[in-house]
Parts: structure tokens; C-alpha cells; sequence
């Protein structure tokens, strides 16, 4: 069975003949969803593109045809949806922002998954060998891991060296933003915690060194993560992993996660959006996000946060100035608007010439500034070393910059 499974991009990262690939190849990275579809295509030919590198033409020689949408994407989908039916090739999307669809999709979709798709592939494939696709396709809510397929993607242009690990399905975002959240939309509040020896089996098949850890918090369940890391301790990886404020209860715990080898952790909403209005007039409350900031870097891990602002929010050169006095390592920054429905939806806001303080990209513009990134690769080996620095702050800081500057708005 032939089956092209695409990643589909927004209008500002879409390729375009002639031109290299917009953004960083530090974050050019394989999707993560179709590389788990390639793991259950084992007898199958499967065919992965992604719009990011390549154009994408149309044609009927496939027996199945998928693409995942994330948000921001509909137009590409729309796009994608109406070539193909050009040559009478019905195209399946599924995605975050195809879940959050809910059972009022647009009209110019044929075909369409709600939830994790890989708990509905089988009924999927088997329906395209008989030619009788459904126009909806509902996934349980039961929470599902399929082990990635490593080394998709275009080389050299993408980062085919890109792996990931998951622990714990399920989603730990704040109530007002779980609607952006792919897990919330795929399981809602149900969660699955994976077996500790096939977790240790999975990283012990990866061939490479780095790791990222999808996991949302790692401190949803302490003991589990803990038992798991002290075992990993052993093998000698780098992790990037994703932690809530709830982390700094437990300084052991990032003693070990340290010793065990996380490089960067990155710490969600509940750190700092959660209380940022606070802390842009309380200086006490800067000077302890400081201090965590400086625990964690003083056990040699870097510190990045997620942050979550609203484009009505007038205080851009304020919030910019405290993200300077925390004296973060990285920042992912992302801008919603309130909605119609009455909840909040992305705005893809990108860098343009001439940017202003009240402008809303001037938080990123602003922390991912040359003069800001230099001072913080002289001032960090103190704190994180030498190698830590070289292989890890200045490569992401650079490829961040590369991302802003290049007019995308994610990540």
C-alpha cells in the first residue's frame, strides 16, 4: 500500500521553490505524529513530506493520502484538500486544530480525524484498501504511544537527528489554555503512565545522545519520574524536558535530574504567565523567580520558560525588561486574542522592521536581541560550563533569533 503522509505548514513557513527553507535547522525537525505513523506502516510504502522543504503536487497514485493540520494551518489545508480532489485523491486531515474542530469543521472538508490518530490507523488503512473512506473518523479518548520512526525527513536540510521520548500521556496545561493543548484535545483529562522497562527499552534503541522529553510537567508524578531518572542515570543521555513551577518543591529531585543529564528544562505557563502580572510591579516576587532560575542554572541546566500573552496586554517593554531581570536562557513566547466562543485563540504575530516597545513581538525582539544574546553567552559558563554553553545555549539561542527574524511565529 502506497501512503503519503504530509506535514503541513503555515503560509509563512510554506517552501518556496528556489529559496532555502525558511527557519532555523535546529528546529526543522520531523513531525512527531507521522513519524509514529511510519512505525505502524511497516509493510506499507510510506511516503512523508513536509511542506517546511518541499512543494507538494498532487497526484492520484496513492491509496491513501494524509496530512496533519496544527493551528494556524486551515488555509494550507483547505489548499491541500482542493488540489487533490482535482485528481479525485480525498485527503484525510487530522491534527490538533482539525480535534478542536469538534463536529463543526469547515465545509470544503471530505475527510477527517478526531483524536489521536494512531488509534484509528488499522480502521483507517483497512477502509482505503476497499476504497470506502468514512468522512469522520472518532478516536477514544484512551491515551496511546506509538514508538517514533526515527530518521524521516528530508536530509540534510532537516534535523533527521531530532529524538524524543514520552513518559506520560496527558495533558497538565492550565484550565484556560487546555483547548490549545494537542493532548487535552485528544484525551482530555485521562492520562497514561508508561510502564517503567518499556520506557528504559525505548531509550535504550535510541542510537542518539539527546533527548527530548515531551512530557508536559514532569512533576505531575514525582515518584514515577523519579525511580524512572535514577535509572537513567545510568545511560548517560542529554534531556531537554518541560517542568511546572511545582518543580522548585523538590530540590532532590533536580539534583538528580541534573546528575542524570537534563541540559535544559523548560518550565510551562504555571511559572511565570500564570503570575506575571504580579511580578511586573513586585519586585520581592522578580527577585525569587530570579533565584529559582539561578538554583537550576547553578546545577548546570539551562532555563527556558513558555510564556502565554494576550495582544491586548500594553506592557511589552515592562515584560521584556522582567524576563532580563530573571535572567532566563530561553523564552518561547506565544500571543492569543479572546475569541468570539470566549476563549482564547493563537495569533501568529511575526518580527517586522521597525518594531516599537508596544508592539507585541518587542518581548522577543528584545530578549533574542544580538547585544542581549552575546552578554548572556560571556556571563553563562560560570554558571552552566563550558560545554553546556557551547553545545547548547548558543545553538538554540541563535536558531531562536533565526526563527523571529525570519518572520515565523512559532516556537
Amino acid at each position: 500500500m502506497k501512503i503519503l503522509a504530509v506535514a503541513l505548514a503555515d503560509e509563512a513557513q510554506r517552501f518556496v521553490p528556489g529559496y532555502p527553507p525558511k527557519g532555523a535547522w535546529l528546529f526543522l525537525r520531523p513531525d512527531i505524529e507521522i513519524s509514529r505513523l511510519a512505525s505502524l506502516c511497516v509493510s506499507d510504502q510510506f511516503i512523508y513530506l513536509d511542506e517546511r522543504v518541499e512543494k507538494i503536487e498532487a497526484s492520484p497514485d496513492f491509496d491513501l493520502v494524509l496530512a496533519r493540520c496544527n493551528f494556524g494551518q486551515e488555509e494550507t489545508a483547505r489548499w491541500m484538500v482542493e488540489e487533490f480532489a482535482r485528481v479525485k485523491q480525498p485527503v484525510i486531515l487530522f491534527g490538533p486544530a482539525v480535534t478542536a474542530w469538534g463536529t463543526n469543521p469547515p465545509p470544503w472538508v471530505t475527510n477527517r480525524v478526531i483524536g489521536d490518530i494512531t488509534s484509528v490507523f488499522a480502521e483507517i488503512r483497512t477502509d482505503a484498501l476497499h476504497h470506502q473512506l468514512k468522512p469522520l473518523y472518532q478516536a477514544p479518548f484512551q491515551p496511546n504511544y506509538v514508538v517514533p520512526k526515527y530518521g524521516l525527513g528530508k536530509r540534510p536540510v532537516m534535523n533527521t537527528l531530532y529524538q524524543t521520548a514520552q513518559f506520560v500521556r496527558g495533558c497538565a496545561c492550565p484550565e484556560s489554555l487546555r483547548h490549545l493543548c494537542p493532548e487535552y484535545l485528544y484525551y482530555r483529562e485521562n492520562t497514561r503512565l508508561r510502564r517503567k522497562d518499556e520506557v528504559i527499552g525505548e531509550i535504550l534503541s535510541l542510537p542518539g545522545k539527546q533527548i527530548h522529553l515531551l512530557d508536559e510537567d514532569i512533576t505531575r508524578f514525582p515518584e514515577y519520574y523519579y525511580d524512572l531518572f535514577k535509572i537513567l542515570w545510568n545511560y548517560r543521555r542529554h534531556w531537554s524536558v518541560n517542568a511546572g513551577d511545582t518543580l522548585f518543591r523538590y530540590p532532590d529531585f533536580i539534583r538528580l535530574l541534573a546528575k542524570a543529564g537534563t541540559k535544559i528544562i523548560y518550565l510551562n505557563d504555571t511559572f511565570l504567565t500564570a503570575r506575571l502580572k504580579a511580578a511586573l510591579v513586585s519586585p520581592k516576587l522578580t527577585k525569587q523567580l530570579y533565584h529559582r532560575v539561578k538554583f537550576l542554572q547553578s546545577r548546570r541546566i539551562l532555563v527556558g520558560v513558555r510564556l502565554t500573552l494576550t495582544i491586548d496586554e500594553k506592557k511589552f517593554n515592562a515584560i521584556a525588561t522582567l524576563l532580563s531581570r530573571i535572567d532566563l536562557d530561553f523564552v518561547e513566547v506565544r500571543f492569543t486574542t479572546d475569541g468570539p466562543d470566549g476563549k482564547k485563540h493563537l495569533v501568529p504575530l511575526t518580527y517586522h522592521p521597525l518594531l516599537k516597545p508596544e508592539d507585541p513581538a518587542w518581548v522577543k525582539n528584545r530578549f533574542y536581541a544580538l547585544s542581549a544574546l552575546i552578554d548572556r553567552f560571556i556571563r553563562r559558563p560560570r554558571r552552566v560550563g563550558f560545554y553546556s554553553t557551547a553545545a547548547y545555549l548558543i545553538p538554540y539561542s541563535l536558531a531562536y533569533r533565526q526563527n523571529f527574524l525570519e518572520g515565523l511565529p512559532y516556537p
